[in-house]
């Protein structure tokens, strides 16, 4: 009975560790130059690889749009509405939300896109 026991402790011991989850997230936050948050705003993250992975979506209400990749790496953020374009980068961590600010400027004012 006692080695049954411990049969089924070892089991429970080894049986119950989980895989490590392998989602790495990031928060973009898309203002103007004044801090307000800008609402339906058009946001891609890439990699500036070919043939690589590229999300977009729009910000909410709030101007701000979570983005879920499988990949540590570090990733362009552009973020445009308008006339209106800024850009930043990021680097994803494992098990941890990032957040980033894209400020936008008019087209043509240094915004931190690179052409």
């Amino acid at each position: 009975m006692k080695r049954f026991i411990l049969l089924l402790l070892v089991g429970l011991f080894f049986g119950s560790c989980e895989e490590e989850a392998t989602e790495y997230f990031v928060k973009v936050k898309v203002t103007n130059e004044d801090g307000v948050p800008i609402q339906n705003a058009a946001v891609k993250m890439f990699a500036p690889v070919a043939g690589s992975t590229e999300w977009y979506n729009f910000t909410g209400p709030s101007g701000e749009v979570v983005f879920r990749s499988g990949f540590e790496a570090y990733y362009d953020l552009k973020a445009w509405k308008m006339v209106y374009e800024g850009c930043n980068y990021v680097r994803l961590v494992k098990g941890e939300t990032i957040d980033v600010n894209v400020v936008i400027y008019p087209i043509g004012d240094p915004n931190g896109c690179v052409e």
